[in-house]
């Protein structure tokens, strides 16, 4: 017997190999749809990863705060859930009705509103224009009677009523709420919080900040960095479908991409940065009532990973809008702008996009934590080395972009508190050291 099969093995063989293939043919025939589903999933969930951010995840407030109900601030955020996500869902089921203007210009009734016991507050760290407003949230206010919002305000004691504020002006707008909104679920917010920060909301030369009373420690977080081919911008920007279009220059570090006349891309391979030129006409000036809109449309289409991208700053002096990678809440920093995109409007026309090739993705364990300094120590320390507190036109927590000493691909992320002044956002320490 043994015999046998040894001497007919290449026939058996093939002959099983006959059996399965004629099998799985018609498994295939029979139901196509089981095979290379998983693959087809994958592929669309790793592209819709880039694709579907919409603007309502991008302009979402960026930090939650819950007004006790016998006074008292704190900085609410969770690990495992977004609460600006949470409380963005329940005001879309609000139907806003009518709107009154109830103060404008005066800085105790502001803060009245702003502290009001029993409320959550959705702060921006820019203004946002009222058309982004309906957006996120599906409201239709009127834009017309308001332009711009820094903070939502909603009372969760029952009153019906939810306040917009502009905080430049000191403006508070009360919105009043038709039906029943359900609050319970709204109070849910702060007891999903798995982390709080006592913090008072203050007015900084006509700029809310959250203001820190005591020394307090926030996490240090790591990520692995990654970083994209020049490819999957030249193919985002540039015409690359005709190879004699786009010219390439290469000087030591620095690679020049021209597509005819209109548009160039730098890219420097050692710091990682690239700049983005279209050189428009006049009459292709962008409003800045549509900074905001035009800039989002632009940020889906450059090539980059928008996860953890959200809506920063936005100047109409300077004709600029910034975002940045965020990580619980708060902003990352970097001096060679890892983890940021900016966008510039020339009156001329020319539209200048600036990022990074580097960006943030994959979390690594790290349960270490920060002490930072309270407002109070920070301003004194400040005025002790000349600069004055009028001067200041922001301040906040960043967290900073730093390589880890045992790898160039780890990155940790420390808190600091960072000063906006002179138009420039700086490590106080820094100003400090540079006086």
């Amino acid at each position: 017997m043994i015999r046998k099969i040894r001497s007919n093995w290449l026939p058996i063989v093939l002959t099983i190999a006959i059996l399965v293939s004629l099998g799985l043919s018609f498994l295939i025939w029979t139901n196509p749809s089981r095979f290379g589903k998983e693959h087809d999933s994958s592929s669309s969930s790793s592209t819709s990863q880039l694709t579907s951010k919409t603007i309502a995840d991008t302009f979402l407030p960026n930090q939650v705060v819950r007004n006790g109900k016998t006074g008292g601030q704190s900085l609410l955020y969770a690990k495992k859930s977004n609460l600006s996500s949470t409380v963005q869902a329940q005001v879309e089921k609000m139907a806003f009705g009518h709107i009154t203007k109830i103060s404008n210009g005066d800085d105790q009734r502001f803060l009245a509103v702003l502290n009001q016991k029993d409320a959550l507050v959705l702060n921006y760290p820019s203004s946002i224009t009222t058309s982004i407003f309906n957006e996120t949230f599906k409201q239709s206010v009127n834009q017309k009677k308001i332009s711009e919002i820094d903070q939502i305000v909603i009372p969760t004691n029952g009153s019906h009523e939810v306040y917009l504020l502009k905080d430049g002006s000191l403006t508070v707008y009360r919105v009043r709420i038709k039906g029943k909104p359900d609050y319970d679920k709204i109070k849910q917010v702060a007891k999903k919080s798995t982390e709080r920060i006592k913090v008072d909301e203050q007015l900084l030369n006509k700029r809310v900040i959250i203001a820190f009373p005591k020394k307090t420690s926030v996490p240090v977080y790591s990520y692995m960095m990654t970083k994209t081919s020049d490819s999957s911008f030249t193919n985002a920007l540039l015409d690359t479908s005709s190879s004699s279009s786009v010219s390439v220059h290469k000087k030591g570090s620095v690679t020049t991409y021209t597509d005819g006349s209109d548009k160039r891309m730098t890219i420097n391979s050692k710091n990682g940065k690239a700049t983005y030129e279209n050189f428009l006409s006049r009459t292709d000036q962008v409003a800045e009532n549509q900074f905001l809109t035009k800039s989002f449309k632009q940020l889906s289409k450059i090539g980059i990973s928008l996860e953890n991208i959200r809506y920063d700053e936005m100047s109409t002096k300077n004709r600029e809008v910034t975002y940045r990678t965020y990580v619980e809440d708060f902003p990352i920093y970097n001096d060679r702008g890892y983890g940021t995109v900016n966008f510039k409007y020339s009156k001329s026309g020319k539209q200048t996009y600036h990022f990074s090739l580097y960006s943030l993705e994959v979390p690594i364990p790290n349960n270490s934590k920060q002490s930072i300094p309270s407002t109070e120590d920070v301003l004194s320390s400040l005025n002790n080395a000349g600069i004055k507190t009028a001067d200041i036109q922001d301040m906040r927590i960043e967290y900073e972009w730093g390589n880890s000493r045992k790898s160039n691909s780890v990155i940790n992320l420390k808190p600091a508190y960072y000063v906006k002044y002179q138009g420039k956002w700086s490590n106080y320490e820094t100003l400090i050291n540079n006086k």
